[in-house]
C-alpha cells in the first residue's frame, strides 16, 4: 500500500528532504496543513526538527498555515523554543502569521519553555522582541524566571536581567507558595536526586541553583545596576558574571 502524498512530505520534511518537500508541494491537490496522529503538520516536524531551509520553502508557500497547533497545544514556534534552534526562532520572529506568545494546552507559553530548559541564546531572542510577555507563568505555577531558577540554569536567569524587560521576581508559585530565589535555594540545598533527574542535572542544581537566588536577590536590591551587562562587550561563547553591587 503506497504511503499518501501529505505523509511523504511530512517525513521529507523531518528528514530535511528539499527536493522531495518541493516536489510533493509541486502538487496542487495536496494538503500542505495537512495533520498526521497526534496533530503534528508537516511545517511542526521540520521546525521542531531545525531543518531551517525546509521551513523557509514551507513559509513561502500560499496557503500554509504556520500557527497551526498539535495535540497538545503545541504550535511550530513553541517547538522550535523548546529545543533551542535559535535560526529558527528568529526566522519566525519575523513572520506576523507567528503568535510568539501562544501558550502549550498546560499553559506554558515559548519564553517559558525556552528558560526551563536553558536556551540561553534562544532566550535573548524572545526578550528583545517587545510582544512577549517574559512574565507569564504556568497556569499560575510559575514564571520563566521561576523555572530558570529551578533548574539552576544562571545563564538565562543573567539574560532575563539583563534585558531591558521588568522582571517580576515576586510572583509565587501557587504549586508550592516559593518564588523564584526561595526555589533557587530549596533545589540547591537538596541532598537527593528526583527520580527522573540525570546526575549531571543535579549537580548542576546544587551548584548553580544558589546562584541564581543570590543572583535575584542583586536584581531586587539594584535593578539597573544588573543590567550593565547589556552595555558590556561580550566574549564568543562566554556568559558575563553579575558585577558587584554597589555600596
Amino acid at each position: 500500500m503506497s504511503q499518501p502524498k501529505e505523509e511523504q512530505l511530512l517525513f521529507a520534511a523531518l528528514r530535511s528532504d528539499l527536493e522531495k518537500v518541493k516536489s510533493r508541494c509541486g502538487d496542487p491537490a495536496l494538503n500542505v496543513n495537512w495533520q498526521r496522529e497526534g496533530g503534528y503538520t508537516p511545517f511542526y516536524v521540520a521546525s521542531k526538527a531545525g531543518h531551517v531551509g525546509v521551513v523557509k520553502y514551507l513559509l513561502a508557500l500560499k496557503g500554509i498555515d504556520p500557527s497551526k497547533q498539535q495535540n497538545q497545544g503545541a504550535t511550530s514556534f513553541f517547538a522550535a523554543c523548546s529545543k533551542g534552534h535559535k535560526e529558527m526562532v528568529s526566522l519566525m520572529l519575523a513572520d506576523p502569521r507567528i503568535d510568539p506568545n501562544k501558550p502549550h494546552n498546560d499553559g506554558s507559553t515559548p519564553i517559558l519553555v525556552a528558560c526551563q530548559n536553558g536556551h540561553k541564546e534562544v532566550v535573548s531572542l524572545l526578550l528583545a522582541d517587545p510582544r512577549i510577555y517574559p512574565n507569564k507563568p504556568l497556569n499560575d505555577q510559575g514564571t520563566p524566571l521561576w523555572f530558570a531558577s529551578q533548574n539552576g540554569h544562571l545563564p538565562v536567569v543573567q539574560r532575563l536581567f539583563a534585558s531591558e524587560r521588568n522582571i517580576d521576581t515576586k510572583i509565587r508559585s501557587t504549586f508550592n507558595n516559593k518564588t523564584a530565589a526561595e526555589q533557587g535555594r530549596a533545589m540547591g540545598a537538596r541532598t537527593t536526586k528526583e527520580n527522573d533527574e540525570t546526575e549531571e542535572d543535579f549537580q548542576r542544581s546544587k551548584t548553580n541553583c544558589p546562584l541564581c537566588a543570590d543572583l535575584i536577590d542583586d536584581y531586587e536590591r539594584e535593578p539597573e545596576h544588573l543590567r550593565v551587562f547589556r552595555r558590556l562587550r561580550r566574549q564568543p561563547g562566554q556568559d558575563l558574571q553579575p558585577p558587584s553591587a554597589p555600596t
